[in-house]
């Protein structure tokens, strides 16, 4: 009776553990950006001036915004207000729909080229086959947004799309940045598993068989 026992717990365990879904892991990445820059220019943006740029999810996965870094010149300081936006795709331009907004980085009293990092102010995730836009103007002050020259595309989990200044055409002045998200943990199994929950549970029939058989054996006999 103790060995059927012991079988009956290992086949239930078994069967919990091959039959069960997993849970995939998750992990920062680079969804999209060009960083680093070789500073070959600026772009200057205002209250009046925008720049942006477009990029669109593969399908399968979701992922979740961890912040955005900008290289920013040596224009940037105190009294500059960044307004760093996430928007939704307009058929070709930035869309009217913000989707993530962030806290700016505290500017430096004497500015600096160097990476700024912006977080946003609430969680949001990217979804698979959408488009983005990633959309940076000003509510104060001037300042001026670094680009590399020669042009480094971005590249990325994402796949970019195109630059646009203050909403129109398309720009080749690649300005310099980095979206960094958190692939979403989700369940995954695999067609595999009950084939081989099943192997297991026949081969514990087996090594149960034999304990029994051996049992009998080295009982006494009456």
């Amino acid at each position: 009776m103790k060995i059927q026992a012991q079988l009956l717990l290992l086949g239930a365990t078994s069967a919990f553990v091959w039959g069960g879904v997993s849970v995939a892991p998750s992990y920062a990445l680079n969804l999209i950006g060009n960083l680093p820059s070789n500073d070959g220019g600026t772009t200057l943006i205002d209250t009046n001036r925008t720049k942006s740029v477009s990029f669109s999810l593969p399908s399968g996965d979701s992922y979740n915004l961890d912040n955005v870094i900008l290289r920013l010149s040596t224009s940037y300081s105190t009294g500059d207000v960044p307004l760093l936006t996430i928007r939704n795709d307009g058929a070709g331009t930035a869309g009217s729909t913000v989707l993530a907004n962030f806290t700016n980085p505290t500017p430096p009293s004497v500015g600096t080229n160097a990476d700024y990092t912006f977080t946003p102010t609430s969680s949001f995730a990217f979804q698979p086959n959408n488009t983005y836009w990633l959309y940076l103007t000003a509510s104060a002050g001037v300042f001026s947004w670094n680009r590399s020259n020669p042009a480094v595309a971005p590249s990325g989990i994402a796949t970019f799309g195109q630059y646009q200044s203050n909403g129109s055409g398309t720009s080749t002045v690649y300005n310099s940045f980095q979206i960094n998200a958190t692939a979403a943990a989700v369940p995954w199994e695999t067609d595999a598993l009950p084939v081989v929950g099943s192997t297991v549970l026949f081969g514990l029939g087996l090594w149960g068989k034999r304990k029994l058989a051996q049992k009998k054996i080295d009982s006494p006999q009456e």
